[in-house]
């Protein structure tokens, strides 16, 4: 396939899968509030010293209803994901389960148990509705940090980072796609990869901060640069990928284990994480104008335009 088809291709995917269009409601609920949305992965506050780190996320219908062991853990493993990557050591976790089949809550509490576990988390509250007529499981979670990542202070120049963890396989789920590298890790290597993200804030070797989350690797990097109010030219083929899979599938995946940072210090960050046994690759560069640019083979495409689209739902002329 030509290059620029290709990454016609890659936009038409990415714009078009249900990972990236579900974020579009968002806008439309913040601005109730009528106060400033950052768009983070996290909310924070000071306490003395530390910052306590609050998040939460749901898991998708499909997911909880096809597999509610894995739901039960991943509800965990998200929370997780976005409190460290603010910067944050995950503390305490809480869920609401919801489901009329005993069989169904059995199997969500103990995917969550297996989590909190291999977290090292203390449960905080757990909720239920036992007489839904639906399977859900929605949690939060808490952390402290001693210094927070933000998800909008990127800025024109910085270089894009991507670390993944690469030791895993596929557990795919009706359109959730996991590239699963938790469930069978031990605790103390997991623990050994996550101390890296908040280490990485405690030393400032990054701007700015993202999981790669549900909209995956292009989509998660564009909530980062919509949240910063910039753009960013990113070359594909630098996106750390297994050589078996296909690049249309994998850039609309759900790593478990992966973030995004903007930093003035690249080569640095590149070591620190390689250190740990995470791979990392510069792919791309923050810019100015609002735009994020896929480059692949000497070829460009617009993947979108910031001043006119918005990943978040923001009405933009």
């Amino acid at each position: 396939m030509e290059a620029k088809t290709f990454l016609k291709r890659i936009v038409e995917e990415v714009k078009g899968y249900r990972g990236f269009t579900r974020k579009a409601c968002i806008w439309d609920l913040a601005k109730i509030f009528n106060v400033e949305c950052r768009f983070d992965d996290a909310g924070w506050f000071k306490v003395g010293n530390h910052r306590i780190v609050a998040t939460s996320d749901g898991i998708a219908e499909e997911l909880t209803r096809d597999d509610p062991w894995l739901a039960g853990f991943y509800s965990v493993l998200v929370n997780v994901n976005d409190v460290v990557a603010k910067g944050a050591k995950p503390v305490g976790y809480i869920a609401i389960i919801s489901s009329n089949s005993p069989d169904v809550r059995r199997k969500i509490v103990e995917g969550i148990k297996e989590a909190i576990e291999k977290y090292r988390l203390k449960i905080l509250k757990l909720h239920t509705h036992p007489d839904s007529t639906y399977d859900s499981v929605d949690a939060g979670l808490v952390g402290v940090a001693k210094k927070v990542i933000s998800s909008n202070t990127a800025k024109p120049k910085e270089k894009l980072v991507l670390v993944i963890d690469m030791d895993g396989d596929f557990r795919k789920k009706g359109w959730v796609r996991c590239f699963d590298t938790v469930v069978n890790k031990s605790a103390n290597r997991l623990r050994k990869l996550l101390g890296a993200i908040w280490k990485a804030a405690e030393k400032s070797l990054v701007t700015s901060s993202r999981d790669i989350s549900s909209p995956g690797f292009l989509g998660s990097i564009a909530m980062l640069c919509e949240s910063s109010r910039v753009g960013a030219k990113i070359d594909v083929e630098k996106i750390p990928k297994p050589s078996n899979v296909d690049w249309l599938f994998w850039l609309t995946s759900y790593p478990s284990l992966s973030f995004i940072f903007s930093t003035k210090k690249p080569e640095k960050c590149l070591a620190f994480f390689r250190r740990y046994g995470y791979e990392a690759n510069i792919v791309g560069e923050v810019t100015k104008n609002k735009k994020i640019v896929l480059g692949y083979r000497g070829e460009e495409e617009t993947l979108l335009d910031l001043n006119r689209e918005s990943v978040f739902g923001v009405k933009r002329g």
